[in-house]
C-alpha cells in the first residue's frame, strides 16, 4: 500500500547551504504515510513539482514510469503519467483526476489518530494484508515506528512475524536506519555537505547509495542513486510556489490534453527544457 502514497514529506531544506544528512532524513528516510489526500507538503515557498525515476535493471518490465502533477492551492488536481516499457520507443500517456490520485480510489481507507506522544496510522483495504497499521513516535532528529500487518478482524499474527520495527535517527554527524536489526548508515561527503553516501552495516567499505542536493536557478533538486545490482536514479524537483500562483487564482478549465502536442519530454525521454516529469516511487 505504501507505494500508492503520493506524499512527499519535506523538512529543513536550506536553498543556499543544504545539509545533506538533514535533507535525506526529511525526504527519503521517513517512509511512513501521513495522509490519503492528493497533496504534497510545502517547505517555506517550495512545492514538489516533479520527480524523475529510471530503472537500470533490465529485469524489470518498466524502464521509465513518469508522472507530472498540477496543483490547485496545495492540492494536486490532476497528473499526467508517462510509462515506457522496456525495449519500446513509445510512451503511454494518461491523465489522472484527483479521484484517481487518492488512496480511496484504490479502495483504501486511511485513519490517523494522535495517542499521547504517538501517532497511529491505519490503512484498510482489500489487499493482502487487508490492514496495515503504523504506530509512530517522532522527534526533530529521530523517527521510531512499528508496522503491523493485520487480518480483516484487526488481529496480529500470534507469532509476531507480521510486525517489524523501523528506526531512523541522526547522531554524531551520521544518519542511521535500522529495520529489525538490519541496518545502514549515511555520512556526508568530506568535501561537499550537499552530498552523502549510504553504506550497509555489514558492508562498510561498499557504497550502497548516494544522495545529492543542488540549486539549479530557482529549482531545488534532490537525487537518490541506488548502486549495485539494482540500479535506479530518483530525482525530485522542488520549485517556488509562485510558479503556481496563476493556476491557483484562475478557475478556468484547462484545455483537453493532447499527447501529440506535449512538450514535456524530449526525443530521448528526458525532461524537455524548463520541463520536469513526476514519478511515483515504488
Amino acid at each position: 500500500m505504501r507505494k500508492l502514497i503520493l506524499i512527499i514529506t519535506l523538512g529543513a531544506l536550506n536553498a543556499f547551504a543544504i545539509d545533506c544528512l538533514r535533507s535525506t532524513f526529511d525526504i527519503f528516510a521517513k517512509e511512513y504515510p501521513n495522509s490519503s489526500e492528493p497533496t504534497t507538503a510545502i517547505y517555506k515557498n517550495f512545492f514538489v513539482d516533479s520527480i524523475y525515476l529510471h530503472y537500470a535493471d533490465t529485469r524489470h518490465s518498466t524502464e521509465f514510469d513518469n508522472n507530472k502533477y498540477y496543483y490547485t492551492g496545495t492540492h494536486v488536481d490532476s497528473a499526467k503519467t508517462y510509462t515506457k516499457e522496456h525495449g519500446s520507443d513509445d510512451w503511454e500517456i494518461k491523465v489522472l483526476s484527483p479521484e484517481e490520485l487518492t488512496l480511496e480510489a484504490y479502495g483504501v481507507k486511511t485513519t490517523i489518530t494522535q495517542e499521547g506522544d504517538f501517532k497511529r496510522v491505519r490503512q484498510e483495504g482489500k489487499g493482502n494484508p487487508p490492514i496495515i497499521e503504523y504506530l509512530i513516535y517522532e522527534t526533530k532528529d529521530s523517527v521510531f515506528y512499528v508496522v503491523s500487518y493485520l487480518d480483516s478482524s484487526g488481529n496480529k499474527s500470534p507469532d509476531g512475524l507480521n510486525t517489524y520495527v523501523h528506526t531512523v535517527y541522526i547522531r554524531n554527524d551520521t544518519l542511521y536506519q535500522s529495520e529489525d536489526g538490519s541496518g545502514k548508515y549515511i555520512v556526508r561527503d568530506s568535501a561537499n555537505e550537499n552530498k552523502c553516501y549510504e553504506y550497509n552495516s555489514y558492508l562498510k567499505n561498499e557504497i550502497h547509495a548516494t544522495y545529492e542536493y543542488e540549486m539549479r536557478g530557482d529549482t531545488l533538486t534532490a537525487t537518490e542513486k541506488i548502486l549495485g545490482g539494482y540500479r535506479s536514479t530518483f530525482t525530485l524537483f522542488f520549485v517556488p510556489n509562485e510558479k503556481y500562483s496563476t493556476a491557483i487564482i484562475s478557475g478556468k478549465r484547462r484545455p483537453r490534453f493532447n499527447p501529440a502536442k506535449s512538450r514535456d519530454l524530449d526525443l530521448l525521454g528526458r525532461p524537455a527544457k524548463n520541463k520536469h516529469n513526476f514519478i511515483v516511487k515504488h
